[in-house]
């Protein structure tokens, strides 16, 4: 076999191929006998017709077409590997001729990974983003602990915003009550905009025994009369006050491990700052990224940028079909159109192959490794997202086969690791900050602290003299004396 490659573009290769005689004689022979089971000749066993009877019976352009389809893969498949080629979709292929007097000649026109030029990636200059964490994110987190364990009594009052309302609820559209929508004694938190805002208005200075109707629209996603147009009767049973415990040290033991507030302040401040250094880490991961991309010019082949938007319009086709739904009316609720998602899946995909090409380039030029704990942690991973057991991850990696995609997957966040680590970053919490909250950095990235390892001394055991010396054993592990 010959071959030759013409570069079309830096994504796109025609690649020539030229099959000896010989070889394809045997494609012929090989779908003549193909044929000869399909067929009973009389006097021959099945499969074991001459050819020329076979020729006879189907003519000769039937066995070359099917020695073309059976062989012109193979062809094409060695051809690639001979000249290390990387295709990222179908060729188009134009046969010129496939005979066995001239053997076979035919072109490829193949799209290829590019080859990236890439920058170095260390010296990157980011800015950590904004961390830290406020008293009134403290005092949020505090206000919501203090409303779990708030009492209520009833009061004899108009109601106000945060009081919780006993109430009788009807709903009635053109006239006609839905049943489905009647409630009674039912506890409501004024404020909460949990039937429709306008009841939020309207129950504001009602008191025990009063009786309104209001005119709303229904919430867009009810099951019946969906957006349109309804009077609700409301009936005012009690009103009833929160009462909310003090912020004092009696109050953080009963709703904490702690003896004081000033301990219970710093337990959620110490995790909300976890947290939020954490989230931090994960969007400076995207703008370095992102700083690395913008100093790299890549050729972008179609095929994949075309197979990852078609992916991303796929997932909104599923995620339609699961909530029994329109694509169209799924994008509605949305505030877009279905050519707007398209526009942008393809622009979205653009960046990801992009990300994706480049990534893997330098994973390689870096020698990223893999190992198994990073498999696991990638699967564990996977099924958190997908709320899934692991075991049922890792069985249906192997089932699709799709293991080479998650090395993949691992190879790029390491290299992506690798751009993060080199980097230089700016208004990073010190390290005394980052002990404090339970976090250190390993590689240049803050990670969770393992915990500390506490040698716990055993009891020395009272040496005892033996009452005989022992009896020594050989190599094998066998007494000499038996």
């Amino acid at each position: 076999m010959k071959t030759s490659v013409e570069t079309l573009d830096p994504v796109k290769v025609k690649l020539t191929v030229e099959v000896e005689p010989k070889r394809v004689k045997q494609a012929f022979d090989k779908a003549a006998r193909e044929l000869a089971k399909q067929v009973n000749v009389p006097g021959f066993r099945p499969g074991k017709a001459p050819r020329r009877l076979i020729e006879q019976r189907f003519g000769d352009g039937v066995i070359a077409q099917q020695a073309l389809e059976a062989s012109l893969t193979d062809y094409y498949l060695e051809a690639v590997q001979s000249e290390e080629l990387v295709p990222v979709g179908q060729p188009e292929v134009d046969v010129e001729s496939f005979t066995e007097a001239d053997g076979c000649t035919f072109t490829a026109t193949i799209e290829i990974r590019p080859e990236v030029d890439l920058p170095d990636h260390t010296g990157i200059s980011v800015s950590f983003p904004q961390w830290d964490v406020d008293d009134a994110k403290v005092d949020e987190q505090l206000e919501q602990m203090r409303e779990r364990f708030a009492e209520v009594e009833v009061v004899e009052r108009a109601a106000k915003k945060g009081d919780l309302v006993t109430l009788d609820l009807a709903v009635a559209v053109d006239g006609t009550e839905l049943e489905s929508a009647r409630v009674e004694d039912a506890l409501y938190e004024i404020g909460s905009a949990g039937v429709t805002p306008k009841l939020d208005e309207e129950a504001v200075g009602k008191a025990a025994g009063d009786e309104f109707t209001y005119e709303d629209a229904l919430p867009e996603g009810y099951p019946e009369h969906g957006g349109e147009d309804a009077t609700f009767t409301v009936t005012v049973k009690d009103v009833r006050e929160k009462q909310l415990p003090a912020l004092d040290d009696d109050f953080a033991m009963t709703a904490s491990e702690f003896d004081s507030i000033q301990e219970l302040r710093k337990d959620i401040r110490d995790a909300l700052l976890k947290r939020s250094i954490l989230q931090a880490q994960h969007d400076l991961r995207g703008q370095t990224l992102e700083a690395y991309l913008a100093t790299v010019e890549v050729p972008l082949p179609p095929a994949m940028v075309e197979a990852d938007a078609e992916q991303r319009i796929h997932q909104l086709e599923h995620q339609a079909e699961r909530f029994g739904a329109e694509v169209e009316q799924l994008l509605e609720l949305e505030g877009t159109t279905r050519e707007e998602f398209e526009s942008n899946a393809r622009e979205q995909a653009e960046g990801t192959v992009k990300a994706q090409l480049v990534l893997d380039q330098l994973a390689s030029k870096l020698e990223v490794p893999v190992e198994s704990a990073d498999i696991d942690r990638e699967i564990v991973r996977h099924a958190q997202t997908n709320e899934m057991p692991p075991q049922e991850i890792a069985r249906i990696i192997q089932q699709q086969g799709s293991l080479p995609a998650l090395l993949g997957d691992i190879m790029r966040r390491k290299a992506i690791d690798a751009i993060v680590a080199a980097a230089e970053v700016d208004g990073a919490p010190s390290q005394a900050v980052l002990e404090d909250v339970g976090l250190t950095v390993v590689d240049g990235l803050i990670v969770e602290a393992p915990p500390e390892v506490v040698d716990v001394p055993q009891p020395e055991a009272p040496v005892e003299e033996p009452a005989e010396a022992p009896v020594e054993q050989d190599a094998e592990g066998s007494s000499e004396e038996e």
